[in-house]
């Protein structure tokens, strides 16, 4: 529709120039229905009167230019009816008890070429009222050429009845929208109010596109429309004022109450629209005005271009709320400047609108610049995190240098250990008896084959090549096997382990073969046995490694054993383990049992 109304303007304003428009500034009033006697009282347009009133009209035909011609009324709120020299023209629906009207747009009436006569023609008009248009208003009439009153019938129809339309379209739309983004960001109070000023707009603004209604839904629309229209005013103001930084909760809470003495008084009033549209919404002025100097003395203050804007805008709004107002409830303006009055252009639509627009500008910008905040903050984060990752990253190198480091000196802390325990006790106890000349060379050969022994089984178990426990165990199984055999003892090695292999850490390969180098020993030197049994089991993740024999029994709290036992009792401990030594007839049992720890991740 605007496009068409846009793009046929320039045309129209071209054909105008030769087409006849005549205006008709004067009529006769009457009360009754038209008649030879009645009286008529002559007035000026625009014209209101209370009740149903009619209305007379005259002009005059000299010659005709246009094929067709119409009858404009730029408004006829209650309906109403037309009579051209006598004839019914055309009729608006009115008011009755089925349906309640409020004609918003204007009407153009096409005029036979049959019912005009040349010179004086006579045109009758019936305005309607109703309960919501207690006056019947006429406006200037122009009669003329249809081509050229249809640009002034569009032009007008579209500023009080198409552009509404748009407006509650947009209204909610991004009413819904902003409520949407403040329903997720609860803390962003500006969005809800902006929100709840759009939704409440878009429904006042039905007032200017929904002209027909059942009777009975009018009282609802109508209380309807009073709820949206201070519903709008008071958010608008909360909004303002808490844009401006000063918050009254007082204050708001008192333009809420405010805000519902509109509806209350419709519906306790028995909707009375003299006391709603002349006191309660009159009172609203005040309140705009007040916060307009609140948000004046702010934008001073804190010089923001968000609240210059808002400032003007409320300023345009209130200056249109006025307008409106006087151009509602009183006559003094029209008499003032009837030539802009007497069209009853309602100011406040746009003023809302161009409010709304100014507040999503403000709060667009709010949203673009949290957006570029943010963005910043992003940067600025990323930028810490590669400097906190570059910093982690030469930590983890110094730290991975450490635990080698650590690992390095424990590896060489347990050897030293291994070799003094092991291989440097004998090599004391050797010495020490050479010197005191209690060793004869059979005895420092024998010494001498067992640190050979002893090295040999630490080199096989911390080797670092494949980890093979095994492998150790067969080396240790083999050199005890011969030395037992050879001293008379025969052997039953038993090994029965879950999997392909017996996955020990040296750590505890070492302390299980120390344990049972310790045992095999003591069988060797004090058991004066024929017969030994060691048994090797991995059975639920627990090892059981036990050496019998068939010798001589022994007392553990004696001293044949006493070192020997602490020795082998502390490596339990460092396997998590047990270690019990039962004493029995004949012989001795040792039993070793500890869990079998899970495989280091690499």
């Amino acid at each position: 529709m605007l496009a068409w109304w846009l793009l046929l303007v320039p045309a129209w304003a071209h054909a105008a120039q030769h087409l006849v428009v005549q205006a008709l500034p004067a009529a006769d009033m009457g009360r009754n229905t038209p008649s030879p006697d009645a009286d008529w009282a002559p007035v000026t347009l625009p014209h209101a009167a209370p009740g149903t009133t009619w209305y007379r009209v005259f002009f005059e035909i000299e010659s005709r230019k246009a094929d067709s011609w119409a009858i404009y009324l730029p408004y006829l709120y209650g309906g109403g009816s037309l009579w051209l020299n006598g004839v019914p023209l055309s009729a608006v629906r009115s008011s009755d008890a089925e349906m309640t009207v409020r004609w918003e747009r204007p009407f153009l009436f096409t005029i036979p070429d049959a019912l005009l006569r040349s010179g004086r023609n006579e045109l009758l008009i019936l305005a309607s009222t109703s309960a919501i248009t207690p006056q019947a208003r006429l406006g200037e009439l122009q009669v003329g050429s249809s081509v050229a009153l249809l640009e002034t019938y569009e032009r007008r129809r579209f500023w009080v009845h198409t552009m509404p339309q748009f407006t509650v379209l947009s209204c909610f739309v991004v009413g819904v929208l902003v409520l949407f983004i403040w329903w997720r960001r609860r803390e962003e109070l500006l969005y809800g109010l902006f929100g709840l000023a759009s939704i409440f707009w878009g429904f006042r603004t039905l007032t200017f596109v929904v002209e027909v209604l059942p009777s009975g839904m009018w009282p609802g629309w109508r209380v309807l429309y009073y709820t949206a229209t201070g519903g709008f005013i008071i958010v608008l103001l909360i909004f303002a004022l808490r844009l401006a930084g000063t918050v009254y909760p007082r204050v708001e809470r008192a333009l809420l109450l405010y805000w519902l003495l509109g509806p209350i008084g419709y519906a306790v009033s028995g909707g009375s629209e003299t006391l709603l549209g002349k006191v309660w919404q009159g009172g609203t002025i005040p309140l705009g005005i007040g916060i307009l100097v609140a948000c004046t003395i702010a934008a001073i203050r804190q010089r923001t271009w968000q609240l210059t804007a808002l400032t003007i805008a409320i300023a345009l709004a209130v200056g249109a709320g006025v307008h409106d107002y006087l151009l509602a409830t009183t006559s003094i303006p029209q008499r003032l400047a009837p030539a802009w009055f007497g069209q009853r252009f309602f100011l406040l639509h746009y003023g809302a609108d161009l409010v709304l627009m100014v507040m999503g500008t403000i709060l667009s910008t709010r949203f673009v610049n949290a957006l570029y905040a943010v963005e910043q903050m992003n940067g600025a984060l990323e930028s810490r995190v590669q400097e906190r990752e570059q910093a982690l990253r030469a930590n983890y190198v110094q730290m991975h240098k450490l635990e080698r480091q650590h690992a390095v000196d424990e590896e060489r802390q347990r050897i030293m250990r291994e070799l003094h325990d092991g291989l440097g006790s004998q090599l004391f106890v050797a010495l020490s008896r050479v010197e005191a000349r209690e060793i004869e060379y059979e005895g420092v050969a024998q010494t001498l084959r067992d640190c050979i022994a002893d090295m040999r089984l630490a080199l096989e178990v911390m080797s670092p090549a494949g980890n093979d426990f095994m492998a150790a165990w067969g080396s240790f199984r083999f050199r005890w096997d011969r030395q037992l055999q050879q001293a008379g003892i025969q052997t039953r090695w038993n090994v029965d382990y879950e999997g392909d292999t017996l996955n020990l850490s040296a750590e505890d390969g070492m302390q299980l073969l120390r344990i049972g180098q310790e045992a095999l020993t003591n069988v060797l030197k004090h058991a004066r046995a024929t017969q030994v049994d060691i048994e090797l089991q991995c059975i639920d993740a627990n090892v059981n490694f036990v050496v019998s024999d068939d010798g001589t029994s022994f007392d553990a709290g004696g001293s044949t054993m006493g070192r020997g036992l602490a020795n082998m009792r502390a490596r339990a401990h460092r396997l998590a383990g047990e270690l019990h030594i039962d004493a029995a007839d004949p012989g001795t049992r040792i039993t070793l049992r500890f869990p079998l720890a899970a495989p280091a991740q690499p």
